[in-house]
């Protein structure tokens, strides 16, 4: 290795967040958010009647997409002021509804995208609920 050069440093593991219960705050945040979100993703996914298949993962996709927006509800003594944490990840996480939307939208009742439209949103949950120590641009 050349002396200008210097060993990269290892990155630190990702860790859950969910250490233990979520606020009660968050629990109804979240309990609001869900048949609203699941509306709205069955509207842009073709509406009802549609597949069994296709409505269980909507409304599974609902319900996970409701838990992120739930996530930025603020903890217990914070204020008003949103818990967002690290703006490119807290972005990438709230966009994650905006992309399952999407992808029920490209295909109307198609089972496929539905289980897609999971996969993103999980994604999304799982950005949110990862410690954001680990996030590579500092919080202001």
């Amino acid at each position: 290795m050349n002396p200008l050069q210097t060993a990269p440093r290892p990155v630190p593991p990702r860790r859950l967040v969910v250490a233990g219960r979520w606020p009660r705050r968050r629990l109804l945040a979240g309990l609001v958010a869900a048949p609203v979100v699941g509306a709205a993703l069955i509207a842009v996914g073709g509406g009802l009647p549609g597949p069994v298949g296709w409505t269980v993962l909507v409304g599974v996709a609902a319900v996970i997409g409701a838990a992120t927006l739930a996530s930025y509800v603020p903890m217990r003594g914070a204020g008003r002021r949103l818990d967002i944490g690290c703006t490119p990840c807290a972005v990438v996480a709230a966009l994650t509804l905006v992309g399952a939307a999407g992808v029920l939208g490209g295909s109307a009742h198609d089972v496929a995208s539905a289980g897609l439209a999971v996969g993103i949103v999980a994604f999304g949950l799982l950005q949110r609920m990862t410690d954001p120590e680990t996030c590579p641009v500092p919080p202001r």
